[in-house]
């Protein structure tokens, strides 16, 4: 076993121990006193290949150091953390949602990885109307509803942009006038297609071969065995670490000839790919979209964030750091909050939630927000951040053209 796996499992053992449906402090190496104002976290802690969730607290946790040390918010309050376990499953999502927004002083929950925890948390979100933030799942369903006013923002990638990117890169990069796709049969998978009927014309991109598949699935032979059969030049890749794992298997079984390019989303870097895929990451190109990486990043609040990680997580360098995205989204959604509840003079959720629409320019970690979000506006980020990265058989994300 890597040794970066044991750090992960470490960290993670000792956070769930400390942490885990209880209020889990940031120290504050500074003069923030008096009663916490409480930012919920729910992620898929109990998911033993699942590395987001670790890597979102860091971020969580790196930005309250900070705050606090700086007299934390309202006059010298400070921020403190509390974490719930989903699982990956939406029923215990919206118990724990329903949970942490019953706690006094919470200002809103993050959710993480599992676009379809947040989507079917989101009525839960606005009946009691406690800011729901996605720092993770990029389904559109996320920000894109009906409700009103919207309690959903969302500080990460949004398919309608990400996955028209990915599509981009079939077109450009691989020069695939002809693709197919596998997408997993939950809302993160229809968000995806929706994208791919919208966009794929414009690039002049034939998904000619669309396959749904249903987590727990143990092999996507047949499956690539249509893609060839159809002509395809490149494929698409919707899903997270296990499933990919057993792509990355099937297609590294073709002879060299028939292995096509692959472009990932990015629920695969939220786990240990490299573990449960092992040699045949070598074996096979796979590029995986991302919004932010700490390989020459001179951005001083993601030089600090990777510094902060590198030393309280003990790793040797930044690049071992798992699931970067997460920290770093993470990372700039707590600091934009902090700002929302000074803004509002106030931990009343609902004055929260109005505030996060009237913020100032903030430099963060990933991209200088000029005004992060706007009443029109709920998410933060755009195609301006996307890059995309090869994983090493170290779980390391490399940048690539």
């Amino acid at each position: 076993m890597h040794e970066m796996k044991k750090m992960v499992q470490k960290s993670i053992g000792l956070g769930l121990l400390s942490c885990l449906l209880s209020v889990c402090w940031a120290a504050p190496s500074g003069g923030a006193a008096g009663a916490p104002v409480l930012i919920g976290f729910d992620g898929a802690y109990g998911q033993k290949t699942n590395t987001a969730p670790q890597s979102i607290e860091w971020g969580i946790r790196a930005a309250m150091a900070e705050i606090n040390a700086a007299g934390g918010v309202l006059n010298g309050r400070p921020l403190s953390l509390v974490t719930t376990d989903n699982k990956g499953v939406s029923v215990r999502g919206k118990d724990n949602f329903v949970e942490l927004a019953g706690r006094q002083d919470l200002v809103a929950v993050l959710e993480g990885k599992y676009s379809p925890v947040s989507v079917e948390v989101l009525p839960d979100a606005h009946r009691l109307k406690v800011p729901l933030i996605s720092v993770w799942g990029s389904a559109d369903q996320i920000t894109d509803h009906s409700y009103k006013p919207s309690y959903s923002f969302r500080v990460s990638l949004k398919d309608s942009w990400g996955v028209e990117t990915m599509i981009k890169r079939l077109a450009v990069k691989y020069k695939a006038d002809k693709a197919c796709v596998f997408l997993p049969n939950t809302s993160w998978g229809r968000s995806s297609e929706a994208v791919i009927r919208a966009k794929a014309g414009q690039y002049k991109v034939d998904f000619n071969v669309v396959r749904w598949y249903n987590w727990g699935d143990v092999s996507f032979v047949e499956p690539y065995r249509a893609c060839l059969s159809a002509g395809s030049k490149a494929l698409m890749f919707v899903g997270n670490e296990k499933e990919a794992a057993l792509l990355l298997r099937d297609v590294a079984s073709q002879p060299p000839q028939l292995r096509l390019p692959m472009v990932s989303h990015w629920g695969v870097s939220g786990g240990v790919l490299h573990e449960l895929a092992g040699e045949y990451l070598g074996d096979v190109t796979f590029d995986v979209i991302q919004t932010f990486t700490f390989v020459k990043n001179n951005r001083p609040r993601a030089k600090y964030l990777g510094e902060w990680i590198r030393k309280n997580g003990g790793f040797q360098s930044f690049t071992d750091i798992p699931s970067p995205v997460g920290a770093a989204q993470a990372y700039d959604t707590v600091h934009l909050l902090a700002m929302a509840v000074n803004k509002a003079q106030s931990t009343q959720a609902v004055k929260v939630r109005d505030a996060l629409e009237k913020l100032p320019a903030f430099e963060g970690a990933v991209r200088h927000y000029t005004q992060a979000f706007t009443s029109a506006r709920h998410d933060a980020l755009d195609a301006s951040q996307v890059l995309f990265v090869k994983m090493d058989r170290l779980g390391r994300l490399i940048p690539i053209e």
